[in-house]
């Protein structure tokens, strides 16, 4: 399970790091990508064990919430964001009036989709887009989280004896504090380097990393569990789904950004 993980990895870090230099368009498409995969992965998981999203719903945020994200530096940015998100509130109820069986329930899985996949993967656009400092904090964001989960991995898997949380039971605590840790001393030498946080800045954002990303990561096992799969899906070998590879970013993306923008 070792090798295609890495053979994963090896392939597709380079993809993500090249994609992250040109930022603009190409970046915009590689997370439109990344989101609306996510949500196809969401929709199958949740079609195939409880009830389906709607999924005109889910593959019109997929495009226009992001893209109103990509458009919020224009003059009616911020106008374009509220307009998406409201039309992304009203669509499911507008759609299930016009259904013969009604149903509350495809709704709320409807909105899942919506803001716990689309509206928070979207933030990274944001974070790309902060003039000057945006590419070297998504190149931070996506390394940290890397090194988080490469860390927490195998100390979890060599050490680990206590389990972190019945939803995920593979994790444990000492995985947990080891992603921890590992993002707190990445951090404490890039604040040495590059200074456009204080040092104390920089701690407070790689605590706010390590947290955030691992229980971003056990809010999605929460799906999956409930769905009674072990991955979104096959689609990258060692890793399972876009969905799955993806996952650490949901919570951590809108955090990263907020506490950036808030303390810079």
């Amino acid at each position: 399970m070792i090798l295609p993980r890495i053979i994963t990895a090896i392939l597709g870090i380079p993809i993500i790091l090249t994609v992250i230099y040109f930022g603009s368009i190409p970046f915009f498409l590689f997370v439109v990508f990344v989101i609306v995969i996510s949500n196809w992965e969401y929709y199958l998981m949740m079609k195939t064990s409880l009830r389906s999203p709607d999924p005109y719903t889910l593959f019109f945020a997929s495009f226009l919430i992001p893209a109103s994200f990509f458009l919020s530096s224009s003059e009616l940015g911020s106008l374009l964001i509220f307009l998406v998100v409201t039309l992304s509130v009203v669509l499911p109820f507008s759609v299930e009036l016009f259904r013969e069986e009604k149903s509350i329930e495809r709704i709320a899985y409807t909105y899942i989709g919506v803001f716990f996949i689309s509206y928070t993967l979207s933030h990274i656009i944001l974070i790309r887009e902060i003039p000057k400092d945006g590419k070297i904090l998504v190149y931070l964001l996506f390394v940290s989280v890397w090194l988080c989960d490469t860390f927490a991995y195998f100390i979890g898997k060599l050490f680990g004896k206590n389990k972190l949380s019945e939803i995920s039971p593979k994790k444990t605590i000492e995985g947990f504090i080891a992603g921890l840790v590992s993002v707190i001393v990445f951090y404490y030498f890039i604040s040495k380097k590059y200074h456009f946080l204080s040092e104390w800045k920089f701690m407070v954002l790689a605590i706010l990393v390590g947290i955030a990303g691992q229980y971003s990561d056990l809010a999605q096992s929460l799906i999956k569990r409930i769905c009674g799969v072990k991955d979104s899906s096959n689609l990258l070998p060692g890793h399972g789904g876009i969905f799955d590879r993806f996952d650490s970013y949901i919570f951590l993306s809108p955090f990263f950004y907020y506490f950036y923008m808030l303390v810079k």
